[in-house]
């Protein structure tokens, strides 16, 4: 079965579409629930894909289906003490697309991993040194594809983060591609970083110079050492400087300068199982500071402690992060 991207769903769709998987999964669930979730997924396109979604997520990852089942008990107990029922469906629901998305997209990146030349899993770091002498470092859910022949050394980042210590001069170009575009380092001694997410790019030159150009549209910039830039593979963000966090990651830690708290949630997420998330009326707010990736716990206390913001845990695996 096919897993669409959360992306091209709503959320909203996703938590009826987990909603409707958690109370179908109930031993006591009557029939006259089935018919209405058969009413709701004959409504629209998107609810099928949803469902489709949610269901091949649940067949995939069994031990948190069993969770999501233990914590509905649990939940059912809660709401014999006081919790209403709108309340309990709410939290259930929730709990099953944090915990199902979460499992989606471990699964997926892993199953993509598989077949890279170089891959890393959740939490995992990895230093390589490439055929050329150059050291690369590979950042937690990564994968990498290398081609290294007589006439061009080639890398291609399917998704994750690098650094990457260029070797001494060779006369053999260096290119870096992901699905946004391709990047391409001067002669002689570079170091850079390239994080990959869904549809952008972020390059930080540390050291050398990069080339740069769109996927879509061939568009170009040179972007030289201290400078850093985002693309898509259509258009090209304004130049910035070259951001700490780029390189901090192989060091253990994640150097924030001003960064988006999204950005600084989707990293932290690389580092830990389960769903860790945000809600949109605090993505933008700017995180300055010093973050441990080994100890994601503690850098979930020291956000709280920066910002006004509060870690809201529902499960081990249902982390969001909210205004305080």
């Amino acid at each position: 079965m096919t897993i669409e991207p959360v992306s091209r769903i709503r959320h909203a769709t996703l938590q009826q579409a987990a909603h409707w998987y958690v109370t179908l999964q109930e031993h006591d669930c009557p029939g006259a629930l089935h018919e209405q979730w058969r009413q709701w997924l004959a409504q629209h396109s998107e609810h099928q894909a949803a469902w489709h979604y949610v269901a091949g997520v649940g067949e995939r990852f069994a031990p948190l289906r069993e969770q999501v089942a233990h914590t509905g008990q649990v939940l059912r107990q809660e709401r014999a003490r006081g919790l209403t029922r709108r309340q309990s469906a709410k939290a259930l629901a929730l709990l099953g697309v944090g915990s199902l998305l979460g499992a989606a997209g471990w699964r997926v990146s892993t199953q993509a991993g598989w077949t890279a030349d170089l891959a890393t899993g959740v939490g995992d770091r990895r230093q390589v040194r490439l055929d050329d002498g150059s050291q690369l470092w590979l950042g937690a859910r990564t994968a990498v594809d290398t081609r290294f022949d007589r006439r061009a050394r080639w890398l291609g980042l399917r998704f994750g983060e690098v650094l990457l210590q260029a070797s001494a001069p060779d006369v053999r170009p260096l290119r870096i591609s992901t699905e946004c575009g391709e990047m391409e380092v001067g002669s002689g001694l570079a170091r850079l970083s390239v994080r990959q997410q869904e549809g952008h790019t972020r390059l930080n030159v540390y050291q050398g110079h990069v080339s740069v150009s769109t996927a879509r549209d061939r568009l170009r910039r040179e972007v030289p050492a201290g400078q850093g830039i985002d693309f898509t593979a259509s258009r090209f963000d304004p130049p910035t400087a070259a951001q700490a966090s780029g390189e901090s990651w192989t060091w253990g830690v994640l150097a924030a300068d001003a960064m988006p708290l999204s950005e600084l949630v989707d990293t932290l997420g690389r580092y830990r199982h389960g769903h860790l998330g945000y809600a949109p009326a605090i993505a933008d707010l700017r995180v300055m500071g010093t973050f441990p990736l080994d100890d994601t716990e503690q850098a979930l206390r020291l956000l709280e402690a920066a910002l006004p913001v509060r870690v809201r845990r529902l499960t081990d695996w249902w982390v969001s992060i909210e205004p305080a």
